[in-house]
């Protein structure tokens, strides 16, 4: 009868079956759901908690077999003598309903228990632990991540939309950057073995300067595989640098830790890695333009200081004093012509005379003279140079042998010897050695170790 439920087996044919309406067979579902599951406890880990604007709260409740929705809304959470959180492991008391427009079941939760912390972040802490203990995650072993690298290796998905987001943003902030996509899963059974090998197939290839290992947010058993311990030490031991760009934000996994730096997403870990073309280009512009206008004013320095060394020269110049002494010397050559044509008739002697004084004082002549007894005078220097070295020399000879004849191993080749007590220090006093005290006694080679027994001290 059309309305009615109907109970259909297993490949069992459905030719007598009523006809319904797909809302009558959500509404027929829901009815059974609320009358089998009115009351139920369900023991699980708590995951995707959120407090929708501190009023209702929607989470999930698990384990390693299965999950369901839960709701549990501002009238039931307020009893709570605690505050819900991702990994708590609760008992959720009330009942199952379904969604109709969506055809899903959910369980509407009246009450729920603390019981401990989920066996999935056990496992989870327990793994962080061990690996912080052996400093994988130390700050110091991390490698710097190159502002430019060469060539980026993406590993992921290639369906997946966080690798297409890295592509999109790396070729948007640095078009001409290469990018090489080896393909791994992120999720299920494997995905650590895949991911472990794409990371190999970069390594092996040799022109990688930065690996970006990129996935989209999820689950936490979405996620899971992320936090293998073989995969974390494969990241933490891999030679490149590396960017852990999974999940959303509030995502953590054990591959955030160890890797060189973590992204909060797939599409921030392409912005750590790259750098914006437009900004780096604007700075080329800049840093050309200062090199521009310090060439510019470099080389107006040059010009201006040429110039002035060019006015120096030319005022300074051989040429110019030549010019002031041809002048100089047409003035005295004039002056003395007037004075010669005011002289009487013995003058014209007394003027050849002084002629021939200066004749005899020219400048190169004068210089030719010097130049000859400074000939004469360098041999004379080297030899009171080399007398005055042959002196020192000799009285150096005589300071090293008194000094020898004063050092202590002189003395003790003469058959002296030096004697210390137990406290390593000289003995001048034989009082100082105690009797059965150890002593030393330094010859000119080798050394005596002796035991006093008896002292000789003279009186006073």
């Amino acid at each position: 009868m059309r309305g009615e439920a109907v109970n259909l087996g297993a490949g069992e044919p459905a030719e007598g079956a009523p006809l319904l309406q797909v809302g009558q067979l959500v509404r027929q579902i829901a009815a059974r759901l609320r009358d089998g599951f009115a009351a139920v406890k369900v023991e699980g880990e708590i995951a995707d908690f959120s407090h929708y604007r501190g009023r209702h709260m929607y989470f999930k409740l698990k384990d390693e077999e299965g999950l369901i929705q839960c709701a549990m809304f501002a009238a039931a959470n307020r009893r709570l003598a605690f505050t819900p959180a991702d990994g708590q492991r609760v008992v959720a008391s009330g009942r199952v309903e379904a969604y109709t427009p969506r055809s899903s079941y959910q369980l509407i939760v009246s009450d729920m228990q603390e019981t401990g912390v989920g066996q999935l972040l056990k496992q989870f802490e327990a793994l962080k632990r061990k690996l912080r203990e052996e400093g994988l995650f130390d700050e110091e072993r991390k490698r710097p991540i190159p502002r430019l690298p060469g060539r980026i290796g993406l590993v992921g998905s290639r369906e997946s939309a966080a690798a297409r987001d890295v592509v999109t943003v790396l070729r948007k902030r640095f078009p001409a950057l290469p990018v090489v996509l080896c393909h791994a899963q992120v999720q299920g059974a494997g995905a650590a073995e895949q991911i472990m090998a794409a990371l190999q197939a970069v390594a092996e290839r040799g022109d990688c300067d930065l690996v970006i290992l990129a996935r989209g947010g999820g689950d936490p058993e979405d996620l899971a595989t992320f936090n293998d311990e073989q995969l974390a030490r494969a990241i933490a031991h891999f030679p490149l640098p590396l960017i852990c760009g999974v999940g959303h934000e509030t995502d953590y996994t054990i591959a955030d830790f160890v890797s060189d730096r973590r992204a909060a997403t797939p599409s921030q870990a392409a912005e750590m890695a790259t750098p914006d073309a437009g900004d780096w280009l604007r700075r080329v512009d800049r840093a050309a333009s200062g090199i521009r206008q310090a060439l510019v004013s470099r080389l107006s320095a040059d010009r201006r200081s040429l110039a002035q060394l060019r006015g120096r020269l030319d005022r300074a110049g051989p040429p110019a004093r030549l010019m002031q002494c041809g002048q100089r010397l047409d003035e005295l050559h004039e002056r003395l012509r007037r004075a010669a044509l005011r002289l009487p008739q013995p003058g014209a002697q007394r003027l050849a005379a002084l002629r021939g004084r200066l004749a005899a004082n020219l400048p190169r002549d004068l210089a030719n003279k010097a130049r000859g007894r400074l000939g004469g005078l360098a041999p004379r220097l080297a030899a009171a140079a080399r007398r005055r070295l042959d002196g020192a020399s000799q009285r150096v000879k005589i300071a090293r042998s008194t000094l020898r004849g004063l050092s202590p191993q002189n003395t003790l080749d003469r058959g002296y010897a030096i004697v210390t007590g137990a406290d390593g220090k000289i003995l001048v006093d034989a009082a100082r050695a105690e009797k059965g005290s150890d002593i030393q006694a330094r010859l000119a080679r080798g050394a005596l170790l002796a035991r006093v027994q008896d002292r000789k001290i003279p009186s006073h």
